[in-house]
């Protein structure tokens, strides 16, 4: 069975899934050809925007799912060290993965690089560590 926490995780990636793909079609679309910083930061904002919706309504929609099909109230648990200890690791690993992404962000931009690139540094790097955030708390919970 699934934990609350778990489901939060599932809920995060599957956001992170739609964003990606709807930045992806945009890119194939000529989403890149021509745009200044400006456009990228809006289109960055939508993207933030709609993963916080997605992720309220996703939660309160998989909640009310997974309650039908229990048939019984699905809500969080009350947490003890060990949910404390995967959250510690899984924040760790997300730490981490922000952080590299920055850095290596930062070589093409003290190469010269258009600066529409910090644009979507600045969205993809935070994006990058809380999607390890999500898969590490799901791969710490199914392997204790």
């Amino acid at each position: 069975m699934m934990s609350y926490k778990e489901m939060m995780a599932g809920v995060q990636l599957a956001g992170v899934a739609l964003v990606l793909g709807w930045l992806g079609w945009d890119a194939a679309n000529g989403g890149l050809v021509d745009a200044s910083a400006a456009s990228v930061a809006v289109k960055m904002l939508w993207a933030v925007g709609g993963l916080v919706v997605f992720n309220i309504v996703g939660a309160i929609l998989a909640t009310i799912v997974i309650s039908i099909i229990q048939r019984s109230e699905f809500k969080d648990e009350p947490s003890d060290e060990r949910d404390a200890s995967i959250s510690a690791r899984s924040q760790r690993n997300s730490g981490f993965a922000t952080s590299i992404a920055a850095a290596l962000l930062l070589i093409p931009l003290a190469m010269g690089a258009d600066v529409t690139l910090a644009v979507y540094g600045l969205f993809f790097a935070p994006l990058l560590g809380g999607t390890v955030n999500a898969i590490s708390e799901l791969i710490y919970y199914r392997i204790g």
